[in-house]
Order: structure tokens, then sequence, then C-alpha cells
């Protein structure tokens, strides 16, 4: 077990700042519509989708080149986490 504690912490400390900022936010944004607004768990991971592109797009408009599909795949993925877990429930 401590093995596999240790392992975990690896893989949260091996991934970047940025990203897991990104994977938190997709979640947050996922989690809104789910609970708030009450939106179906298909639309959480697609919310999260829209709100990675805005801020991909506006990224680039910033400072151009700067576009990055990793951080655009960590938001998607905080959101498709929060749409299992939808499911789920």
């Amino acid at each position: 077990m401590k093995k596999i504690l240790e392992r975990i912490k690896w893989l949260l400390l091996s991934i970047p700042h940025d990203k897991l900022l990104h994977f938190i936010a997709g979640g947050v944004i996922a989690s809104f519509f789910a609970i708030v607004i009450g939106a179906t768990a298909e639309y959480c991971v697609l919310f999260s989708a829209i709100a990675g592109c805005i801020k991909e797009a506006v990224d680039e408009w910033r400072k151009p080149g700067a576009w990055s599909y990793a951080d655009l795949l960590a938001t998607i993925l905080g959101g498709l986490v929060i749409q299992i877990e939808v499911w789920i429930a």
C-alpha cells in the first residue's frame, strides 16, 4: 500500500502546475453546469471544452503562438471526470 501511495504522489507531483489548474478549471465549470444549471452529463464536458477553447483563443489573441492543445486537453479531461461522476450518480 505504501508503494502505491508513493506512486500516486509521484504522479501528482509530476503533473505541471499549469495543467493541473486547467484540469481543476474544467472540473469546476462542468460541476457548475451539472449542479447549479442542472445540465445533463453529456453537456458537462461540452461546456468545459467550450471554456477551454475560449481560454486558448484568448491566449492566442494576447500572444500569437500561445495556443496549447495540452492545456485544452487538460481542461476537457477535468470536465470528463465530472461527466463520469454525473453518469454514476
